[in-house]
């Protein structure tokens, strides 16, 4: 008889065993979801900062072709007239942003160099073609003012260096505008991402990557369930 009981016992117990791993199974997921949707750069898309920058119209690959941020996602940074001065930046964007990303359809990464250092620009990408699959990422020269010009267009308040380089890197979507994070209480504007840092490209830059092409995954899925829809 004891045994019997003991068994009913322990069977009467396990509903509220049962109850208590379904409330931590649930529970703390939704907490989790909810404490990082309070996050202060959660978003459903990546800001706009600049709907109309200038155009690449008039810059050229090294081997001639045009270029265009028109349906593609685009980053693009700025090397200057003395490449090799800026070689750590070159690899901290290609380790933590190119190699992480290029395999993405549309994606593309744009290196805008002045004619003064096309000559190091032409020995460092064959270095890089060493250890990187660079056919997505394009080296384009234009004249010095046409530089200028487009980088001005940014309006993103971040001085150009006097050798025609750029510290940052910028995010361009499909439609060709920039993107990057309106100010908040405790941070200003961010238009473009300081490529001499490892962790603002790691912690930020990669993640306002994966927004934008979720952003673009998100729209490509509705509107093949709509197509899917109107079929049916």
């Amino acid at each position: 008889m004891s045994a019997k009981k003991d068994t009913y016992d322990i069977k009467k117990t396990n509903p509220f065993a049962k109850y208590f791993v379904l409330v931590v199974l649930f529970a703390l997921p939704l907490v989790a979801y909810l404490f990082f949707l309070g996050g202060k750069h959660h978003f459903d898309t990546l800001p706009v900062m600049n709907e109309s920058v200038g155009s690449l119209e008039n810059f050229r690959t090294l081997e001639g072709d045009r270029v265009q941020l028109q349906d593609s996602v685009s980053v693009i940074t700025l090397l200057g007239s003395n490449p090799y001065t800026r070689l750590g930046y070159v690899s901290n964007i290609n380790e933590k942003i190119y190699k992480e990303f290029h395999e993405f359809d549309t994606f593309q990464m744009i290196s805008i160099i002045p004619q003064d250092g096309v000559a190091d620009i032409e020995e460092m990408r064959s270095q890089m073609r060493g250890t990187t699959d660079i056919e997505d990422w394009h080296f384009v020269t234009a004249t010095d003012q046409q530089i200028k010009d487009f980088y001005a267009s940014l309006d993103s308040g971040l001085e150009l260096n006097e050798d025609l380089s750029s510290n940052y890197a910028f995010i361009f979507d499909k439609n060709g505008a920039l993107r990057g994070r309106e100010a908040d209480d405790k941070d200003p504007a961010l238009y473009g991402y300081d490529t001499e840092s490892i962790a603002a490209l790691q912690k930020t830059m990669i993640d306002d990557m994966r927004v934008l092409l979720a952003e673009y995954r998100f729209a490509f899925k509705k509107n093949r369930d709509d197509q899917i829809k109107d079929d049916e």
